[in-house]
């Protein structure tokens, strides 16, 4: 507890009331529909599967849809009840509506030279319209009171998330949860479905519980739950955090997202630096259970997917053990023939480094270039990049002046950042859902705060 404020070591509650917007009990109850909006948000993030096969894959609507709708319907009922904005919010907001207001600006001019067929376009209003749905969901999460009571119940909703998503990555990857069970309303066709399709029983190991089809967002969801879960707790519930974080890194392990596994392992190895009495336990722990666990995982593959196992190909354990050895070029997947490609398609006129070739418009040339930074300007240009900076250096001050406690949030999104340097992370991607809009509802619980003495 010694990295913790004075005032939290005598008095918990003084922190919790300290860190939360002051509300009357009028305005709490006129807000419980609006509370009960954000609630059902963040327990979408459990299964993120489309439920309805409404237009093509990628606008699937999911949970995580239909709770936005709600959060705004609740919102536009209740805007005169709801607490205002921190200042952290208020600025990050405005920093995010630029950033919207120029990805539009970047889409009209790809719109006015593109061939009308060209399939960034669909990209293109897809994007803008996720920006839209995230923006949202961090101005309205930004404006509910929140209190103690209330974020205790929010608490308990990610242990559910959190425990529910795991344990679906577990139960898939080893067969025990068919993945086709999880997709049996949607189309099977390759044509229709897209990448759901891969979730197909011929398939082994292609879709990662209730999250999706992409490893990446499996390994980055995770992350971002436990994250929330630890925020939420104030550090103060140190026994269940570890072991949370424990079951994170194993379901982060069996995606086979080396960066998101790699992630886990720095956010994990940053909050036992501060509560350094669990590190050796959660060491010794994880060495004994490593033997039994992986015997149990090959029992287990053998057991319910003796058919569609191929012992000879590379297992979970051989693609991740890569990590140790990143600098091999042959452990990158071919994102190292993708960077170059991508790199002399921007040479080839010098003008897309400047302002890239459109918002949405990387379909038309080529892969995603599996980079956040080179796929932001490749889209949007150096212009774009010089956004995004501003964008997450104003969030990460804020998060370190006004975060409580171990400041899980700031930390989580330096390690995003530093994992984004082989996939897209913050990139309105059809492949990372909503995890755009998760994070932002993170960050702005986490700088909720009343206080504003150190945020401005």
């Amino acid at each position: 507890m010694k990295n913790l404020p004075m005032q939290f070591k005598t008095n918990p509650k003084s922190l919790e009331q300290k860190n939360y917007a002051v509300a009357s009990p009028l305005t709490l109850r006129r807000t419980k529909g609006l509370f009960f909006a954000l609630c059902f948000y963040l327990l979408s993030q459990s299964f993120t599967i489309p439920l309805l096969p409404i237009g093509t894959w990628a606008i699937w609507p999911n949970l995580s849809d239909f709770a936005v709708g709600l959060l705004v319907l609740m919102f536009l009922l209740n805007f005169r009840c709801v607490s205002p904005a921190s200042h952290a919010n208020k600025r990050i907001f405005l920093i995010l509506v630029l950033v919207l207001y120029g990805s539009i600006l970047s889409y009209t001019s790809y719109l006015a030279w593109v061939d009308k067929d060209a399939s960034g376009i669909k990209f293109g209003i897809f994007q803008i319209y996720r920006l839209v749905e995230f923006i949202s969901i961090f101005w309205i999460t930004a404006h509910i009171p929140l209190t103690p009571e209330r974020i205790n119940i929010l608490r308990r909703i990610i242990d559910f998330v959190l425990v529910f998503v795991c344990l679906g990555i577990i139960l898939t990857f080893f067969s025990i949860l068919p993945l086709a069970t999880l997709t049996a309303h949607l189309p099977q066709s390759p044509d229709v479905a897209g990448p759901w399709s891969r979730y197909i029983p011929e398939r082994f190991g292609d879709g990662w519980g209730t999250i999706g089809y992409n490893h990446a967002y499996g390994g980055i969801q995770v992350l971002m739950i436990v994250s929330l879960r630890i925020h939420l707790t104030f550090a103060q519930k140190e026994i269940s955090d570890n072991i949370f974080l424990f079951l994170s890194i194993l379901a982060s392990f069996l995606t086979g997202s080396r960066a998101g596994l790699a992630g886990m392992l720095a956010f994990a190895t940053i909050y036992w630096f501060k509560k350094p009495t669990y590190a050796v336990m959660i060491l010794v722990t994880s060495v004994l259970g490593s033997i039994p666990a992986i015997m149990f995982g090959q029992m287990m593959i053998s057991l319910f997917n003796q058919e569609n196992y191929n012992p000879d190909e590379d297992s979970i354990f051989d693609r991740q053990k890569t990590l140790l050895n990143a600098n091999n070029s042959e452990n990158l997947s071919g994102r190292d023939e993708i960077w170059q490609e991508r790199i002399d398609f921007l040479d080839e006129d010098p003008s897309r480094w400047f302002l890239g070739t459109g918002f949405g418009s990387a379909v038309d040339s080529g892969d995603n270039a599996h980079m956040l930074f080179l796929h932001i300007i490749l889209e949007t240009g150096i212009v774009g990049l010089l956004c995004f900076g501003i964008l997450f250096a104003q969030i990460l001050i804020f998060l370190y002046r006004c975060e409580s406690g171990i400041k899980s949030i700031f930390w989580v999104t330096v390690t995003f950042l530093l994992t984004s340097l082989t996939q897209e992370n913050f990139y309105p991607v059809p492949a990372l859902g909503h995890f755009i809009g998760f994070y932002l509802c993170s960050v702005a619980i986490a700088l909720r705060g009343r206080s504003q003495a150190n945020c401005s």
